[in-house]
């Protein structure tokens, strides 16, 4: 169990995670190239941050138990694991977003929490709660809310939909394969190994694609150097280092903020009118991941 100020700390880096992570659709958005290859340069730009960290902690050489423990086999195998589901979804949401409604996207790519609590159960043996069950349920009820008004199916939306909801399976994947990898590895080595994997499989995507892979201006390089350091280096960095004491279950309800912060920046920089769905579903979100942090938190006598 964690002493009580080590769990506030993980708390308040899962929280700067979700801060920074919010800014991806923006950036995506403002990107001048296409969706693939705006995710390789999320990706690959941050090699040199994720190296750089690594070999600081390595000098630091700090002994501690996590520094003593052994690399394993499985631990190179889990690592390309993560880096290849990060590219999977990552691409996936990309191209979601372009083949169906952003509210089906947004909805259909934060379904993790079941896709992670099912695979923690089934393949760890982890249980959770009653109590954050029903907030992990109440939480996804306040995203259908949130994008309810917006939400559509065509046919010509199915393939967009289903990779909304691939994209989100496989976020599930990443989340637990780094939440192992932390419990035996730095959070900088984690990243550092695992990045180059995903640059490459999005490099392969972007190629196959036919997608243009230079930016026309100096705002749309900006914008790919903003994209990796703020929502990649930052985002799935801080992310990394909450998964070490924040279970990876809690940290997929909690990302459900994503689509609130979604609406609001909506609102903010493209004028996207707020609806009464988002000022019902907002609160029922952010209620929820109150409620199931509570119910992960140790009773006291």
């Amino acid at each position: 169990m964690l002493p009580e100020h080590a769990a506030r700390r993980a708390i308040v880096t899962l929280a700067l995670a979700i801060l920074f992570l919010s800014f991806t659709p923006i950036l995506f958005r403002w990107s001048e190239l296409g969706p693939t290859a705006s995710a390789f340069y999320r990706a690959f730009l941050t090699i040199p941050v994720f190296w750089i960290w690594a070999a600081l902690e390595r000098r630091r050489s700090i002994e501690t138990e996590l520094a003593r423990v052994p690399f394993r086999r499985s631990d190179a195998w889990l690592m390309i694991f993560s880096g290849a589901v990060f590219a999977a979804n990552i691409s996936a949401y990309a191209w979601a977003v372009h083949l169906t409604s952003v509210a089906n996207a947004s909805l259909l790519s934060n379904l993790a929490p079941i896709f992670v609590s099912l695979a923690s159960f089934l393949l760890f043996g982890e249980r959770v709660s009653l109590g954050f069950v029903a907030a992990m349920v109440a939480a996804i009820v306040g995203v259908t809310i949130l994008v309810g008004d917006k939400l559509g199916v065509s046919q010509g939306e199915i393939l967009g939909d289903g990779l909304g909801a691939f994209s989100s399976f496989a976020f599930a994947g990443y989340l637990i394969a780094i939440g192992r990898l932390r419990w035996r590895h730095r959070s900088s080595t984690v990243m550092a190994a695992s990045v180059v994997v995903t640059a490459l499989a999005l490099l392969a995507l972007a190629l196959a694609t036919g997608e243009s892979l230079l930016p026309r201006t100096i705002l749309g390089w900006l914008d790919l150097l903003a994209l990796a350091l703020v929502s990649h280096a930052l985002g799935q960095g801080l992310l990394a280092v909450a998964l070490a004491h924040v279970s990876a279950t809690f940290s997929a309800v909690s990302l459900l903020t994503l689509p609130v912060t979604a609406a609001l920046y909506g609102w903010l920089f493209f004028s996207e009118p707020l609806t009464l769905n988002q000022a019902i579903g907002a609160p029922i979100v952010l209620a929820s991941i109150l409620a199931a942090r509570l119910a992960t938190m140790p009773s006291r006598r």
